[in-house]
């Protein structure tokens, strides 16, 4: 792909749809990887699905996963988690088979129990890639939910809560298969609550540079407050996350858009591009020129 196909990631609630095809309160669809791929020649180009989260799982067969610009081939049984706004594309074959389930986090959320909660919305941090070939029982069980979650689907009626519950259990299932999705144990309500909401302000402003106490203060808390919530539930401080949020779109601008390196630190909010070629490299382990270069068909 050149750089001028680059400037531009279309945004889609499913892929080819214009946005709105999933309203923000629905909790889920769920689809067959053949009912779509086979549309578009098997190949779903790079794009986003603004507050909407996906995960498909490939029960068999070939599929060339694209993952904020990173690239890789796998075999099913393979699971794909894809976060509200990853840039992801796919490769398929004919023989290809699986689900292609895609949510409203926070709705679907609000339909499992608080012991459940925290290992789904941890599952969906960051865009991860879970083979299943070493657990075969995992890999059959998961299956068989996402049967018979897309049979429920396809029922006439109005889908009842059977289908939230059955989306719970087989996301519940596949995040304790994760370490890194299982690192937080059973937080309470006010504590990802409070984070969910810092993540969602992060979003909003990341690009403003706000310090931690800004966050902290709309959020009602104290600065060491929030930064104890974020360590007991990812590891980190609520510093960390926001450098993060900047990252990841530092990298996704150097990959799809156009422009100079000084440009996207501009956009980025960083008066300075030689401050923010250190930021990425402190980021990253290269400059954002060599990041690019990189990332560069052969």
């Amino acid at each position: 792909m050149n750089r001028s196909a680059r400037r531009h990631i279309p945004s889609y609630s499913l892929y080819g749809e214009t946005p709105g095809t999933i309203r923000q309160t629905d909790a889920l669809h769920i689809e067959d990887i053949q009912s779509r791929s086979r549309k578009y020649l098997w190949t779903i180009g790079s794009h986003r699905h603004t507050g909407l989260c996906q995960c498909v799982y490939v029960t068999t067969g070939p599929v060339i996963a694209d993952l904020e610009g990173s690239r890789a081939e796998f075999e099913g049984p393979t699971v794909v988690v894809i976060p509200a706004g990853a840039v992801h594309g796919f490769g398929f074959r004919a023989d290809s088979q699986g689900y292609v389930l895609t949510i409203n986090l926070d709705r679907l959320l609000s339909m499992a129990s608080p012991l459940h909660q925290a290992p789904i919305a941890a599952l969906f941090s960051v865009p991860r890639v879970i083979g299943l070939a070493s657990d075969p029982l995992l890999a059959v069980r998961a299956a068989g939910l996402f049967d018979n979650l897309i049979q429920e689907f396809r029922q006439p009626e109005s889908p009842g809560p059977q289908i939230g519950w059955l989306a719970c259990s087989v996301l519940w299932i596949l995040a304790s298969g994760c370490h890194s999705a299982t690192a937080m144990e059973s937080p309470d309500r006010y504590q990802l609550d409070r984070l969910r909401r810092f993540r969602l302000l992060v979003e909003t402003h990341y690009q403003k540079h706000w310090p931690v106490k800004r966050y902290a203060r709309q959020l009602a808390l104290s600065e060491s407050s929030l930064n104890r919530i974020c360590r007991n539930l990812t590891g980190g401080t609520a510093f960390d996350i926001v450098q993060q949020r900047l990252a990841l779109e530092a990298r996704r601008r150097l990959v799809y858009v156009g422009g100079s390196v000084a440009g996207v630190a501009a956009a980025l909010g960083f008066k300075d591009s030689a401050y923010f070629c250190r930021f990425f490299r402190r980021h990253t382990g290269v400059s954002p020129a060599e990041f690019r270069r990189h990332q560069e068909p052969v």
